[in-house]
């Protein structure tokens, strides 16, 4: 007994020795590992630190050469379009480069659609790209044969001759062709002439201004002066499409599209009208803001009812009489309507306009223009003027939710198509006249006698 308890007594102690020797051993495995880690990290932090820098150095080193390329960029951009070097002249010539390609095309198809050698915004400017056209300091720059007195009052913010030059050159760089027909056997001036009095309507329901019908009547002409046999089944689908553009620019609250939609009747789809604004702003390249009939009357009665220029800043805000504005904007809705009117630039129909309604001399005084400018329009003018005459002057009319101040600036339905067919008539009875009126042996047209004159002069106070 004593020697059995003996032995359990020696195993139990050995099994003690045996746990604590186990649990050192575990100790020990564990400090070393400790150290192992520590002197691993100690001997690759220079390694990691120095691969830190090199990427921090990497990535300054990209941000500096983009910000140099960057100021490089706008200095060559700032250079080529200095006009006072000669240096940047012929830096300018290779600051974007066009294949020749590109520029024969456009320069070959500029000349086939425009007539007179008249060029378009975009034969301005070569073809470039976003990034490059934002480093342009000026689109459009005054040119010499141009250059007209400036009856603008003088402005804090700008110089009022390069601001009316630029106005004048509008009419130079968005082109109108009188013979736009010929492009198109299937149209015809009357079927012009009747998509521009429904797009009246349509202006007058919606309470649409007339900046933004002679914007879609601008947007209609260069169209068809660019397309060739556009058949008339989509000239109601280019009129609407061209007004829900026009509207887009110009109104505050332009109508839906659904309602220019329906308006149509269904002859016209949502879709169709998208897919045409598509074709249609590709077609004008864009250009989207010339100077139209209605932007020159507006200003030539702002500078008549102030002919002292004395107002500076204030000439922008309108004041000038509503009655004498919307008799002259009949006159030229009428003769709008007459393909014939395209072949004299806007600011000259404008002038000639008010030319009937007013004088002469007011016309030539805050248009610029000299009479023998004007005398080929205004004779053209006259038997509409007649017309006009004996329908009655037209009236201001009121329209709910439209302030006093701007009614006259609303589109409204005061011409016709019978008063065209009259002022029409009238015109080929001047032409036979002239061509049955006796000549001398010089050629000259004899003038009539006193008794026979008439005078075209329809004046009216301002």
């Amino acid at each position: 007994m004593c020697f059995g308890a003996m032995r359990v007594s020696q195993l139990e102690n050995d099994r003690d020795y045996i746990c604590d020797l186990l649990i050192q051993i575990n100790r020990m495995s564990k400090r070393s590992v400790r150290n192992s880690r520590g002197k691993l990290e100690i001997r690759l932090q220079p390694t990691i630190l120095r691969r830190k820098r090199k990427a921090v150095k990497e990535f300054e080193g990209s941000e500096r050469e983009n910000e140099v390329s960057k100021r490089r960029q706008e200095f060559e951009n700032q250079a080529c379009w200095d006009p006072g070097s000669q240096e940047s002249n012929t830096q300018s010539e290779n600051c974007y480069s066009v294949p020749s390609t590109t520029m024969s095309a456009s320069t070959s198809s500029s000349s086939k659609q425009m007539p007179d050698g008249q060029r378009t915004p975009s034969d301005m400017l070569p073809s470039l790209t976003f990034s490059q056209f934002r480093g342009l300091t000026c689109i459009l720059t005054p040119e010499a044969h141009n250059k007209r007195d400036s009856p603008l009052p003088h402005f804090s913010w700008a110089d009022p001759q390069e601001v009316w030059e630029l106005m004048v050159q509008k009419d130079s760089v968005y082109p109108r062709d009188p013979k736009l027909l010929c492009r198109h056997p299937g149209l015809q001036a009357r079927m012009r002439a009747i998509l521009l009095d429904w797009l009246i309507e349509v202006c007058e329901v919606y309470r649409l201004h007339r900046e933004s019908f002679y914007l879609a009547q601008d947007f209609i002409d260069r169209y068809l002066a660019n397309q060739q046999n556009v058949p008339k089944q989509q000239l109601q689908l280019l009129g609407i499409t061209a007004l829900f553009v026009a509207a887009k620019i110009e109104e505050i609250y332009p109508p839906k599209l659904s309602e220019f939609a329906y308006v149509t009747d269904g002859a016209c789809t949502e879709t169709e009208i998208l897919e045409k604004e598509l074709v249609l702003l590709k077609t004008l390249n864009w250009d989207l803001t010339p100077m139209t009939i209605n932007s020159w009357l507006n200003i030539y009665l702002q500078l008549a009812d102030d002919p002292s220029s004395t107002r500076g800043d204030d000439f922008l805000v309108p004041d000038y009489s509503g009655h004498i504005f919307v008799q002259v904007a009949q006159l030229m809705d009428l003769c709008i309507l007459d393909v014939g009117c395209l072949q004299f630039p806007y600011s000259v129909v404008a002038a000639s306009a008010l030319c009937h309604v007013t004088s002469e001399n007011l016309a030539t005084s805050v248009s610029g223009l000299k009479k023998n400018e004007l005398a080929p329009c205004v004779q053209w003018m006259v038997p509409f003027a007649k017309a006009v005459k004996e329908n009655g002057e037209a009236q201001l009319k009121f329209f709910h939710q439209v302030t006093l101040d701007d009614m006259h600036n609303i589109q409204t339905h005061s011409v016709n198509l019978q008063l065209l067919e009259k002022a029409q008539a009238l015109q080929v009875e001047a032409m036979m006249s002239v061509q049955a009126s006796p000549q001398s042996e010089y050629g000259a047209l004899t003038p009539p006698q006193s008794s026979e004159k008439e005078s075209s002069d329809f004046s009216s106070p301002l």
